[in-house]
C-alpha cells in the first residue's frame, strides 16, 4: 500500500534495540565491526542553506529565496564508557577496525572512515552507510551515583543521501 490518502491503516514502527554502529577496517573487501556499549545514535540533520534573493521591488512585498548547498550534520552517539575496550580506547588492541585504536584514537587522528548504522527494522536490518570523521569524544561525569557515559560526534565528510532507502 503506497498511497494512503483517505485510507485507514495500522501504523508501522520499530525500536532501536538491536541496532549497531559499525566501523569499516578500510580493507578490500571491507569488513565492519561494532562499537561496544552504544546506548543511542542520533543522526544529524540533512539541511539545505537558504540564499536570500529579495530586492527592493520584489512582487507582493514578500521575500524570495533560492535553495543553496545541502549539508549533513554530525551523528551524535552516546554509550557506556569503557576506556580500555578496543572499540573506544586510544590503544585499540583488537584486530580489523580497531587494531590501532577506537573512538578516542579516531578523534585524535582525524582520518575519515567508513561507518554504517545497522538498524533493527528487519532481518537483515536496513543499513545506513556514511563516511565521516570523529569530531568530538567526551567522557561523561565521573561520580558516585551513576555509570560513566561518553558522547561522541561523527561528522559526515560527503553526501550519503544516495545510500538511504
Amino acid at each position: 500500500m503506497a498511497n494512503v490518502t483517505d485510507t485507514f491503516y495500522e501504523g508501522e514502527a520499530f525500536h532501536g534495540w538491536g541496532s549497531q554502529l559499525m566501523v569499516g577496517d578500510g580493507a578490500s573487501p571491507e569488513s565492519f565491526e561494532a562499537i561496544a556499549d552504544i546506548t543511542s545514535i542520533t543522526p544529524g540533520a540533512i539541511s539545505t542553506a537558504v540564499i536570500e534573493k529579495t530586492h527592493l521591488r520584489v512582487a507582493n512585498a514578500h521575500r524570495t529565496k533560492l535553495a543553496g548547498l545541502r549539508d549533513s550534520g554530525p551523528f551524535t552517539i552516546t554509550g557506556n564508557w569503557r576506556p580500555s575496550h578496543e572499540s573506544q580506547s586510544r590503544a585499540g588492541g583488537g584486530s580489523g577496525s580497531f587494531a590501532s585504536g577506537g573512538l578516542l584514537k579516531f578523534s585524535i587522528d582525524r582520518r575519515p572512515r567508513n561507518f554504517k548504522i545497522v538498524l533493527s527494522d528487519g532481518s537483515p536490518g536496513t543499513e545506513w552507510p556514511f563516511r565521516g570523521i570523529v569530531t568530538s569524544f567526551q567522557p561523561g561525569e565521573i561520580g558516585p551515583d551513576d555509570k560513566v557515559n561518553f558522547t561522541a560526534e561523527i561528522t559526515p565528510v560527503s553526501d550519503y543521501s544516495g545510500s538511504l532507502p
